[in-house]
């Protein structure tokens, strides 16, 4: 019994002695309230929720494990600042600086940050659900597995950040860029990516199950086993894209641009193909079964292989298209240009 009490009051003491070790400097928390600035300063686990520390400066200040829900940052400096496991829940950090700062597991829901600075930041794990991030910079941002759950990052420069596995569910992203960035495998589901700029982007595998990509760019993009059914992808351009592999079951592409986008063995069962434009696309092995191909321009294309049963061909072209071994029963072949085709 003696032992037991012994043992407890011991690890009782190594925690009570290890305490000012993690807490912040009470000197630090007293200078940043007091003049509004604390570069490099410890503020480590310190409780400065609610707090107004607009334009506050806090360059490479620590601030792990922080509180600072609701905490007013608007226009702060907190370039390469530690905000490690800090919670920022509901906090303003519109127009504030966060260039290179490290956010691993940030805890952010919906935080106010539109037009911050976050080139380079290290969000990975971030927890982002419905936060402000219009007109953002995340050039070259790591967003990996981070929660972006209807956020909104209409307008932001995404350039090169990688998000993969990252979750952006029912997000609004209209007219951001995300040329060169890196969404292998994220969750795009029901997102809103209308005249959005993907040239370069890595796809594989993500998720865009019902999302809505009107008039977006996909040049060059790599959606390769992209999961696609049921998107809006009107009006969009792939030319020289990947989708090799991708399910397109009931997306809507119509006067979608596709020359020369690599389609070999996409599933395109249903989908809307109105005077699409597939001038030289590759869809080897392909399945159209029961798409509406309606005045789509499919010359010189290369359907081998393809499936297009019960598919509409009504006045579409596949003048030169290569056509062994493609199923057409049940095919409506109606003023369809065929020349070439040994049809």
């Amino acid at each position: 019994m003696q032992q037991k009490l012994l043992t407890t009051t011991l690890l009782l003491t190594s925690l009570y002695l290890a305490t000012p070790a993690t807490a912040a400097n009470p000197e630090h928390i007293k200078k940043l309230l007091e003049t509004n600035q604390c570069q490099k300063c410890d503020l480590k686990n310190a409780d400065l929720s609610g707090k107004n520390l607009t334009g506050a400066d806090l360059g490479s200040a620590i601030l792990t494990g922080a509180n600072l829900e609701g905490t007013n940052l608007r226009g702060a400096k907190l370039k390469s600042a530690d905000l490690q496991q800090t919670v920022l829940r509901s906090a303003i950090l519109e127009s504030a600086d966060l260039e290179d700062a490290r956010m691993r597991g940030a805890m952010m829901r919906d935080a106010k940050l539109r037009g911050a600075n976050l080139k380079r930041a290290r969000l990975r794990g971030a927890r982002l659900r419905g936060a402000d991030l219009r007109e953002t910079r995340l050039i070259a941002t790591l967003l990996l597995e981070a929660v972006l759950m209807e956020a909104n990052l209409s307008g932001a420069d995404m350039r090169g950040a990688n998000l993969t596995t990252a979750n952006l569910n029912k997000a609004r992203l209209e007219t951001a860029n995300l040329e060169s960035a890196n969404l292998t495998n994220a969750n795009l589901s029901e997102s809103y990516l209308g005249d959005t700029t993907w040239r370069g982007a890595i796809l594989t595998g993500a998720n865009l199950v019902g999302a809505n990509l009107m008039n977006a760019s996909l040049l060059t993009a790599k959606l390769n086993n992209a999961k696609l059914n049921n998107t809006n992808l009107q009006g969009v351009s792939l030319n020289n894209a990947d989708l090799s592999g991708a399910n397109l079951e009931n997306a809507d592409l119509t006067k979608a641009v596709l020359t020369m986008a690599n389609l070999t063995r996409a599933n395109l069962t249903g989908a809307k193909l109105i005077n699409a434009y597939l001038f030289t696309a590759n869809l080897d092995s392909a399945n159209l079964s029961n798409a509406n191909l309606t005045g789509a321009n499919l010359e010189n294309a290369n359907l081998r292989n393809a499936t297009l049963t019960n598919s509409d061909l009504s006045s579409a072209i596949l003048k030169n298209a290569n056509l062994t071994q493609a199923n057409l029963t049940g095919a409506i072949i109606r003023d369809t240009d065929l020349r070439g085709t040994g049809l």
